[in-house]
């Protein structure tokens, strides 16, 4: 996953999206000119296939408000949740209808998922992308009243190896919470009871009733916690520290590894065989949202990263399909799929 990261950032060096410069009053006169005769004429969905108030969901609801603001056109939040983002995940791949109405906004999960649950019944090629959105590290987050209140990731990695089985973190299985927390397994040398939720936001309520000692999430998952002091990040699951919290550290500086970089990369994709017009104005649409500096900087509040390497949906497609050739590769090494 180092290698999916490192992808990402060299695509960011070669060049971003151009900043954000027309007018509301512009950009709503050129969305205009390619609004098909037909469409839309119904409330548009944005579907989240996690749980209300987690990362993507907060990504989800900024992105419609502001959608909203240039195409004059109401847009809906659902969230179809179960099996850790799988049920949501085969909606769209194989129930929903390509009519324009229905846009996911999903992560890398909708790739892994693809790989590691559908059995061949869809892929991630059942999906078109229309836009990059951002991309978030994951973060481990520990109670201010817990057990590891005033302890460090090292310490907590000291406790995993003197007393195994006994430190319990909240997951969701078969994303990067769970490969993260295997891999910090193998670092500290013990084993973690990992305790598997349907999103972050969850097991962030666990943690702070105290029924686990560790949660992974986003900081959007949390930021109002931490600002309240109920909670402290122990680290980063990213390349380097990140502006939003320089004072974090990343696991791989604390636990002398390379490989621990995990992120939730998120885009918008429609089902496959969306009408040409439609998705052409989609894309439009999410592109004047996502430039806009206010929905920048609300994302950026969610310790999310904004700069755009891809100037299309068929650029985030090219770029889905080099990270689903890595993903597989990791899951044939780690022994989840036969070699």
């Amino acid at each position: 996953m180092r290698r999916v990261a490192a992808l990402l950032s060299l695509v960011l060096l070669l060049g971003a999206v151009p900043a954000f410069a027309d007018s509301v009053a512009e950009t709503r006169s050129r969305l205009a000119a390619l609004k098909p005769a037909d469409y839309p004429t119904q409330p548009i969905e944005f579907v989240v296939v996690y749980p209300a108030g987690g990362g993507m969901d907060t990504t989800a609801r900024l992105l419609a408000k502001y959608v909203e603001k240039y195409a004059d056109h109401r847009v809906i939040v659902v969230n179809k949740t179960g099996g850790a983002g799988f049920i949501g995940h085969t909606y769209l791949a194989t129930q929903a209808k390509n009519d324009g109405y229905t846009v996911g906004i999903l992560a890398n999960g909708a790739w892994t998922d693809a790989i590691l649950k559908a059995k061949g019944k869809w892929s991630h090629t059942n999906f078109e992308a229309v836009s990059f959105v951002n991309y978030a590290p994951v973060t481990w987050i520990a109670s201010t009243e817990g057990r590891f209140k005033n302890r460090s990731l090292k310490d907590v990695a000291a406790t995993i190896k003197a007393e195994p089985g006994t430190v319990k973190v909240a997951i969701v299985p078969s994303i990067s919470f769970e490969f993260l927390a295997e891999q910090v397994e193998t670092a500290a040398g013990g084993t973690l009871v990992k305790v598997p939720f349907q999103g972050g936001a969850p097991g962030v309520t666990a943690l702070l009733g105290g029924h686990v000692d560790i949660a992974t999430g986003f900081l959007s998952e949390y930021r109002g916690h931490l600002e309240a002091g109920k909670v402290k990040v122990l680290a980063a699951a990213a390349e380097r520290r990140t502006p939003d919290m320089p004072q974090v550290s990343t696991f791989n500086e604390v636990l002398g590894v390379k490989n621990m970089v995990w992120s939730a990369w998120r885009f918008a994709a429609v089902p496959r065989g969306v009408p040409a017009d439609r998705k052409k104005y989609l894309e439009a649409a999410l592109t004047a949202a996502l430039r806009d500096p206010e929905l920048q900087a609300e994302y950026r509040k969610t310790g999310s990263i904004v700069e755009s390497p891809y100037a299309s949906g068929a650029q985030v497609d090219a770029a889905i399909d080099k990270f689903a050739v890595l993903e597989r590769e990791f899951f044939t090494t780690t022994g989840r799929l036969p070699k």
